[in-house]
């Protein structure tokens, strides 16, 4: 129970996601220049001018600024404000899928690791786990919390870790180097053991058909896909795992369908 009904809670959960938006950006644009989150205020990206108080209002600021800085004037990328209005829709739709406080935090936490993985590993090649492990931890507890089946989830984590570090291993012998970087093998480890059983195994399925789309969709729009060629996977994987969080009923019963001929 948390006092709020359907729209109140919806209308905070917006506002505490924009706000998280905000210092998802700040997290990063910090981890991959290994700047500690801890230290000093947030800074333009372009002049580095200190940031005041006004030019950190998330959203609002970005529309009063007109996307510039208010220092140098130059642009401030419009990603910082699609980033902070989507974390606030997310945190929105976790909440009016489940209007009650620790499964609605359960599911933004998760979607938060999903994004900032997303969003890190396309611009950087890059998967910090850090960002896995106190995304994980939250998340865990709040699986703890509602006395869920600790066993089975366990076993998501170990089945999501062991077959993509048999990948790992499998792709390292044929290219002879990191085909298939490790940060894939813990991202699967973190939602699997968050997912549970069912839900490890739907993700690694559907992590590689949505690959497959990812690939063609580049090619449709003429970017180079070629062998040797380093693609970040980490977005596939989230993707595969937002979808699993929303339907895994749904793509349980697909899979069953598909593999037995008829529901099971």
């Amino acid at each position: 129970m948390t006092g709020l009904d359907e729209t109140t809670g919806a209308i905070v959960f917006f506002l505490f996601g924009v706000v998280f938006g905000s210092f998802y950006n700040a997290l990063m644009y910090r981890l991959p220049i290994r700047m500690p989150i801890s230290k000093g205020r947030s800074i333009c990206p372009n002049c580095k001018h200190t940031l005041g108080a006004l030019d950190l209002v998330p959203i609002l600021s970005w529309l009063f600024l007109r996307g510039k800085c208010r220092y140098c004037g130059k642009k401030i990328s419009p990603a910082y404000l699609i980033i902070e209005f989507i974390t606030g829709v997310l945190f929105t739709v976790a909440w009016l899928l489940k209007v009650e406080l620790v499964s609605a935090a359960f599911l933004a936490a998760f979607w938060s690791m999903l994004l900032i993985v997303t969003i890190m590993d396309y611009r950087h090649m890059l998967i910090a786990e850090s960002v896995l492990v106190a995304f994980t931890v939250i998340c865990a507890a709040c699986l703890l919390w509602q006395k869920a089946d600790i066993v089975n989830h366990l076993l998501g984590g170990a089945v999501g870790f062991g077959v993509y570090f048999a990948i790992h291993l499998l792709a390292k012998l044929v290219y002879k180097k990191d085909a298939f970087g490790f940060g894939d093998v813990e991202l699967m480890a973190s939602i699997g053991l968050l997912l549970g059983l069912r839900g490890s195994v739907e993700t690694l399925g559907l992590s590689f058909y949505v690959a497959v789309i990812g690939l063609i969709v580049m090619k449709l729009l003429g970017k180079a896909v070629k062998r040797g060629i380093e693609i970040p996977f980490g977005p596939y994987i989230c993707i595969a795992g937002f979808l699993v969080s929303l339907f895994e009923e749904n793509i349980y019963a697909f899979y069953s369908t598909v593999l037995l001929g008829r529901p099971f």
